[in-house]
């Protein structure tokens, strides 16, 4: 398996979307238009929402990112069986996304879920436009990221997949990171949003990192340590990765699966 899957890692990445990239470049949205993290209920309706693809750095320091993917061909068995088949081979991260995806360690759920994913720990290593990082993703089931419901019975809704990001190096959660999974008349419509610095907490012991998170998310603070370009890089490798995981996931799922 592993020569046919190395030979993933020499084809041309397939760019996102043309009105992608130039919403992307366009410059930063008004940041009224960016969805609030506590209304992550609107991302359930297929409705059009202000800025579908679109990045900024809201009032409060945190850096927005938000990108529209369709996948045309793709259903949500593909992606729950993606989130939990690619982090169990480096190969299988690095062939997503080849020469910014390095490495990825994997810890499974402790205990089985709805999805097989939820309550699994991914470890990354990439380059979101920003250096090599070597970060910790916690997935969590969508009660546990702010959503009212698990959706899991809603015909528009096909998956969701999303956790709260953080440095492995740095022994800190930074991000909140979402993804909706639409369902679409010719495959799915992925709906990608990212709040960078917006839960900031170390990894330590509860007390400790609660006392450490307030004084940690504030917007001095995140100023401080986010780089001033965190919300476009953000944006511009969500575009990349997903429009290249739309075009290899019907065929890597036919073969592997």
């Amino acid at each position: 398996m592993a020569a046919t899957l190395a030979s993933y890692l020499s084809r041309p990445m397939t760019p996102p979307a043309p009105e992608v990239v130039e919403a992307i470049a366009r410059g930063p949205i008004d940041p009224d238009q960016a969805l609030p993290r506590d209304a992550l209920d609107r991302l359930l309706d297929p409705a059009p929402v202000d800025a579908e693809t679109g990045w900024c750095v809201l009032p409060g320091g945190v850096h927005y990112a938000a990108v529209r993917t369709a996948m045309p061909r793709v259903s949500a068995e593909m992606v729950d069986w993606w989130f939990d088949w690619h982090p169990r081979d480096p190969i299988r991260y690095r062939l997503w996304f080849p020469g910014a995806h390095e490495d990825v360690r994997f810890r499974p759920p402790a205990h089985p879920g709805a999805k097989p994913f939820w309550g699994a720990v991914h470890h990354p290593v990439e380059d979101v436009g920003l250096g090599m990082s070597h970060l910790r993703i916690s997935f969590l089931k969508p009660t546990g990221l702010g959503f009212t419901t698990d959706a899991l019975d809603d015909p528009r809704v096909a998956t969701i997949v999303g956790g709260l990001v953080g440095d492995d190096r740095r022994r800190a959660q930074h991000t909140l990171m979402v993804h909706v999974f639409l369902a679409a008349d010719d495959g799915l419509v992925q709906r990608s949003r990212f709040w960078i610095g917006a839960a900031l907490r170390p990894y330590l012991p509860g007390p400790v990192a609660d006392l450490a998170a307030g004084v940690l998310n504030r917007a001095p603070v995140r100023r401080r340590l986010l780089p001033g370009r965190a919300a476009r890089a953000m944006a511009e490798h969500c575009a990349a990765e997903y429009a290249n995981l739309a075009a290899l996931l019907p065929e890597l799922h036919r073969e592997h699966a």
